[in-house]
Formats: structure tokens, C-alpha cells, sequence
């Protein structure tokens, strides 16, 4: 009797157990083995590809002095050419440079306004805006004749900000021993056109145009609208219009603009291992106030082409004979 009552206990608490299983596994607990469902889960998100603050390449010091192309980063590319040597001394050989252009500042690289960090350096009294550094590290000594030639691309955001000559380059030689940026190291070539840069294969293609053809108006005069066969498959014209009304192209996003920066006529030593940095920056200069005009001053109106019609002017006609306007009276 007694192992029955067990028995029959054992079994109630077997079927308990199982039902509540069954429940949990309605409520919307992990499913068994760790399984997910499939799609983007509430919080999950997928880790982002991060944007490269940096690109390198190699360029040449040797027997061309040619423009070779710099990397490009986050809009900033550009192009530099290194004086020749001549005449060439006994056992020249090329020698080999690595570029790296950052929009970031490079490490062990001070800051381009004397500040340092931790200390209390003194400070240009007007701040320069770094924009770009183009660290240079030569892998063998090297005595240049005069500064290298350095054709920037500068993003578009950034020309409508600054004007041309308040852009320059500042000059850093980890050989050196003052240790600083020195600003102005290169001045704007404004007499010779930079080098045209080279076509970027990762860039999107332009829009295509919209063929425009021709339609007489009522009046006679020709009126351009787009071929109905220029719409793109698919779309259908907004009410009220037919397929022959004017589609306007997308415009291209304008190109970075290159600035070209002469080499300073000084000599430029670079040791193997040892970086040099030119940095692209901005230095706003002041807007002269504009000349306030006397009161009183006479102003020369522009000429007035034949045959235009001339607005009426309150008060008398002015005299048509050619003199000079007559002073006006003085006070008695």
C-alpha cells in the first residue's frame, strides 16, 4: 500500500514538471541549442565599417622630378614633385619615401599651435586650423636642394569656408632641433597651374543628361522639353504632366579644388627613419572694414545704352545739352 501511494506521488510530480516545461517554452524564453530568429533583433545593430583617418603610399626622389600622386582620404588627395639633383653626385641612386596623408595628427608629432600637452608651452597668438598632414619618411639620407612642390586637394566644404591665401603649409623636421611647426614653409604658386590630377576609378560615374529636343510653342518660339523615352523605366509622370515635360538632371557633386604650393628655395635635410610632416592648415585674415563714403559724394551714374528706355525720374527733365551738371548755390 505504501509503495503504491509512492508510486502515485512520483507520477503527480512528473506531470507538473512537464507542464510547466511546456509553458516556459510559450513565453518567450531562448528556444533550445541557443537558436535565434532569424532578422534584426530589437538593440542589435550591426557594427559599422570604420572611416579610414589615414592612406599611404610610396613616392620617389631620384631622376624625375615629375608630380606623383599622393594617397587620398576624406576628400584630400594631391600631388608632389621633388627637385632634381644637378648635377647628380658619384653613386646617386632613387630613393624611396614613404607618404601618408592624415586628417588626424600623427602620433609623436607636436601640436601645430606650440601647444603641449601636460605643460603650460606658449601659444600662437592666432591659432591656426589644422586640415591635413602629409608625413614623409625617407628610407635612406637625403639633402634636398629646396622645398618639394605639393599640390593639395582641398574638399569643396572647406575652399567655400577659407580663401586661397589663408590657406598654407607648416613644416615639421623630426631632425630638427626646435622640435615645432614652422608656419608658412611654402607660399601659394598662383603663376603655375597645378597639375592635372588624376581620375579617381573608385569615384561614381556622372549622371547621364536628359536628351532635350526642341517643341514650337503657340507663339512661334521653340520651347525644350525631354524626349518621353529619356524617363527612366518605370517611372511615370506626376499628375497633371505628360511623359514630354521637363525631367531635371541630378547635379554631379563638385570635386575637391587643387592648390598649388611652390618650393621654398632653402635647403631640406631628411634623415632615413625620421619623419617630416607638412601640414595643411588655415589661418583666417581679417576683412578690412569698408571705406565709409563722404556725405554728399557724388555719384557718376553708369551710361545708358541706345535705344533702352529710360525711367521717369520725379521732378524737372534734366538739360539735354551735353553741359556739366551746375553746382548747386552756396548760402549767402
Amino acid at each position: 500500500m505504501t509503495s503504491a501511494r509512492y508510486l502515485l506521488a512520483v507520477l503527480i510530480l512528473l506531470g507538473a514538471a512537464l507542464a510547466a516545461c511546456s509553458g516556459n517554452f510559450g513565453s518567450g524564453t531562448t528556444p533550445p541549442n541557443g537558436l535565434l530568429p532569424s532578422g534584426n533583433l530589437a538593440g542589435i545593430s550591426p557594427t559599422p565599417t570604420p572611416t579610414p583617418n589615414s592612406a599611404s603610399n610610396i613616392v620617389t626622389y631620384g631622376s624625375s622630378g615629375s608630380f606623383q600622386p599622393l594617397p587620398t582620404v576624406a576628400g584630400y588627395g594631391g600631388a608632389i614633385a621633388f627637385p632634381v639633383p644637378s648635377p647628380k653626385p658619384s653613386g646617386f641612386a632613387d630613393v624611396a619615401i614613404g607618404a601618408t596623408l592624415s586628417v588626424v595628427r600623427p602620433p609623436d608629432i607636436p601640436d601645430l599651435n606650440l601647444a603641449t600637452k601636460g605643460t603650460k608651452g606658449k601659444k600662437r597668438d592666432r591659432p591656426a586650423r589644422a586640415l591635413a598632414y602629409i608625413t614623409l619618411l625617407p628610407t635612406h639620407d637625403m639633402t634636398l636642394d629646396s622645398y618639394p612642390r605639393i599640390a593639395v586637394d582641398v574638399p569643396r566644404d572647406i575652399v567655400t569656408i577659407y580663401r586661397e591665401n589663408e590657406l598654407g603649409l607648416a613644416l615639421y623636421n623630426a631632425s630638427s632641433k626646435d622640435g615645432t611647426f614652422r608656419l608658412a614653409a611654402a607660399e601659394l604658386d598662383s603663376s603655375t597651374p597645378p597639375p592635372t590630377p588624376s581620375p579617381n576609378p573608385s569615384a561614381p560615374p556622372p549622371p547621364t543628361a536628359i536628351p532635350v529636343s526642341a517643341s514650337p510653342t503657340p507663339s512661334g518660339s521653340p520651347r525644350a522639353t525631354a524626349s518621353p523615352t529619356a524617363l527612366p523605366s518605370g517611372v511615370t509622370p506626376a499628375p497633371g504632366t505628360s511623359a514630354s515635360g521637363a525631367v531635371p538632371a541630378a547635379s554631379p557633386t563638385l570635386p575637391p579644388e587643387r592648390i598649388l604650393f611652390a618650393g621654398t628655395a632653402a635647403t631640406l635635410k631628411l634623415t632615413a627613419n625620421r619623419p617630416v610632416v607638412f601640414a595643411l592648415y588655415a589661418l583666417p585674415v581679417a576683412t578690412p572694414a569698408p571705406t565709409p563714403r563722404a556725405s554728399g559724394a557724388l555719384i557718376q551714374a553708369a551710361p545708358v545704352a541706345s535705344g533702352s528706355p529710360v525711367p521717369a525720374a520725379s521732378g524737372p527733365a534734366p538739360s539735354t545739352s551735353g553741359s556739366a551738371p551746375a553746382a548747386a548755390p552756396t548760402g549767402t
